[in-house]
């Protein structure tokens, strides 16, 4: 734990640091990025991550069994998701996964109760590109459910090239910020009600390279950059977390966001320059599953709300992310651009 917290203060401490500076801001990525890629070398050796994950699921079923509660993951077909929601499911959620893809979906499912020999995962379709797809399930998720304990927001998206939702909404700011706040706040009340409930969302330590969101890489098709739009997304994610902690004071819900580490996933996709490394390099969707787990199930999570969790530890925050007028100002551009693309 020890040696986490010190790798954590080295990564995010020059990043933090530069994040309004200019172009130090890039040189504070390069020496945290640095770090943080040689310390997840160090845990895919040395960590043992399924019976970390392990540890969690049956902490959570002592403190708080999960019989007759309810998860949903975001992109659980693959990779992280998949892992995620097998734990959850493991600590006895029924636990929803909300894919894009019908029949990788259909096949995760039944991965999944094979893997594990139980019968408490459902499949749900769920495209965080298109708010017709949003809208579909979430009427439903509310046919079926009357409750929602833990809302995982992994999926994400970092294309090669520009392109946009369903809706005309940058793909990278729509996917990875706009489709999960969407889904989110349609919840809420759902959620509130609940009582004790979590919820996770995705974002980056690549989040700290962008010194604040900058809206014009959403409505300007000409200044995209696809690394700076994945970071744009990604602190809109974090500034997203906080102000909804904000708005959820005294609700008895917690709300954070995560770091998962260098995870080999098909996120890279696009770009084989990358999947033909990260194999070798990266860690596996186990480990980068452990951070959002630590999240979902953990007692010690708990405590925790409106915070940037790295290796499952609280982290130090992005200015932005602390400042309620950055807050406002990125929550009312998500609402209009649901407004201004939402054909329902």
């Amino acid at each position: 734990m020890l040696l986490t917290k010190i790798a954590n203060t080295l990564v995010y401490g020059p990043m933090c640091a530069m994040a309004r500076c200019g172009p130090l801001i890039y040189l504070g990525g390069l020496i945290g990025s640095s770090i943080d890629f040689n310390y997840s070398l160090i845990s895919k050796a040395f960590v043992d991550s399924q019976q970390v994950i392990d540890d969690y699921v049956q902490s959570a079923i002592s403190t708080n069994p999960g019989k007759g509660r309810v998860a949903v993951v975001t992109g659980a077909n693959s990779g992280i998701g998949f892992e995620i929601a097998k734990a959850i499911g493991r600590a006895g959620y029924q636990t929803i996964l909300a894919c894009r893809n019908q029949r990788l979906g259909e096949d995760a499912l039944k991965r999944i109760v094979e893997e594990t020999k139980l019968d408490n995962f459902e499949l749900m379709a769920l495209d965080l590109a298109s708010f017709k797809s949003i809208d579909r399930f979430l009427v439903e998720f509310k046919q079926k459910y009357h409750s929602l304990h833990i809302l995982v927001n992994n999926a994400g998206v970092f294309p090669s090239a520009y392109g946009t939702t369903t809706d005309g909404i940058e793909l990278q700011f729509g996917v990875n910020h706009v489709g999960p706040f969407y889904l989110t706040t349609a919840l809420l009340e759902l959620i509130k009600q609940s009582g004790g409930s979590r919820i996770v969302n995705t974002s980056s330590f690549l989040a700290y390279i962008a010194p604040r969101v900058d809206t014009s890489l959403v409505t300007n098709k000409d200044l995209y950059n696809t690394g700076a739009a994945y970071s744009n997304s990604k602190l809109a994610v974090a500034i997203f977390t906080t102000a909804l902690a904000r708005k959820l004071e005294g609700s008895n819900v917690t709300v954070n966001s995560i770091h998962p580490g260098y995870v080999a996933t098909n996120i890279f996709r696009d770009m084989s320059f990358v999947t033909k490394i990260q194999n070798a390099l990266f860690i596996n969707p186990t480990q980068g599953a452990l951070t959002s787990i630590y999240a979902a199930l953990s007692p010690e999570a708990a405590i925790f709300t409106g915070k940037f969790l790295v290796r499952c530890q609280e982290n130090m925050d992005h200015p932005s992310t602390m400042s309620i007028s950055e807050q406002d100002e990125m929550w009312a551009f998500t609402e209009e651009l649901i407004k201004q693309h939402s054909f329902k």
